[in-house]
């Protein structure tokens, strides 16, 4: 599902530091992103810290899209550090799905 990475993407200050990559280098707008699976690959090989290179990189020649340890980082962020509130100012989808959610908890 491309929307997990757009969504964890558009929290870019948290992103950024969590992976150790300087900000700059994360998409401005996650959702415009073809394969944003990709884009988050690519800033775990542009990590500052060896085990994130690893964890989330493919190893050549392995024929994965992406590292053996790539869903765990996400949900580690995603459990510790993601802000959904700030990743729905930019994600038109995470803010939808937000809504929808409140409506069916406050029903």
């Amino acid at each position: 599902m491309r929307e997990v990475e757009a969504w964890l993407l558009a929290d870019g200050e948290n992103l950024a530091r969590f992976l150790s990559v300087a900000v700059r280098y994360v998409p401005g707008d996650p959702e415009s992103l073809v394969k944003p699976k990709e884009a988050m690959v690519s800033l775990g090989r542009r990590s500052r810290k060896g085990a994130i290179r690893k964890d989330m990189v493919p190893r050549r020649r392995s024929g994965r899209a992406v590292g053996p340890a790539y869903t765990s980082r996400l949900v580690e962020f995603a459990s510790t550090t993601w802000r959904p509130e700030i990743a729905a100012e930019r994600c038109d989808s995470l803010d939808r799905a937000i809504r929808c959610l409140r409506r069916l908890v406050e029903s």
